[in-house]
């Protein structure tokens, strides 16, 4: 009688966005604002956010020094979402900006609806394409340690996190 074992794997996780901030040290300080200059809408709350994070620079094992970056941005939300922005949902936000824009501006005017000939438009998708430079900037850890360019890149991690 022949019988063959199948190998049985546990469901691998899809990360959260709220893992990664957790993994990546990552705080938000949030400040009102009566305007947002890529979102004039008066039917939004406007907040002017940091992002912050603090990560372990890469000498040698013994090495107990630490980076900080931040990133700051202003983000709106409709009335109907109470008090300040989560950093869960301004990283969520970033990335599907990213993700809408990085095909190029025809692309993203398919994608949200927008007309192609308008400089409203054009300026929402470099506003995108310029917050997703800051967010890859904000992710990476630069520095030099020992001699040597050393440097540990989390966007892409960020880019695999399950959406809101």
């Amino acid at each position: 009688m022949n019988t063959t074992q199948q190998e049985v794997r546990p469901i691998e996780k899809t990360k959260t966005i709220d893992d990664f901030i957790k993994e990546n040290k990552i705080s938000i300080h949030c400040e009102f604002s009566n305007s947002n200059p890529h979102n004039p809408s008066p039917q939004m709350n406007h907040w002017k956010v940091t992002l912050k994070r603090k990560y372990k620079l890469q000498g040698n094992h013994l090495d107990t020094r630490y980076g900080y970056k931040q990133m700051t941005l202003f983000f709106s939300q409709g009335y109907g979402i109470d008090g300040e922005p989560k950093s869960s949902s301004v990283l969520d936000c970033l990335k599907s900006d990213y993700q809408v824009s990085i095909d190029g501006f025809g692309e993203f005017c398919a994608n949200c609806g927008y007309d192609e000939d308008s400089r409203k438009a054009y300026r929402i998708y470099q506003a995108c394409v310029d917050q997703g430079k800051k967010l890859k900037k904000f992710l990476n850890d630069d520095h030099d340690a020992n001699a040597f360019t050393m440097g540990t890149y989390h966007f892409n991690k960020l880019l695999e996190c399950e959406s809101l």
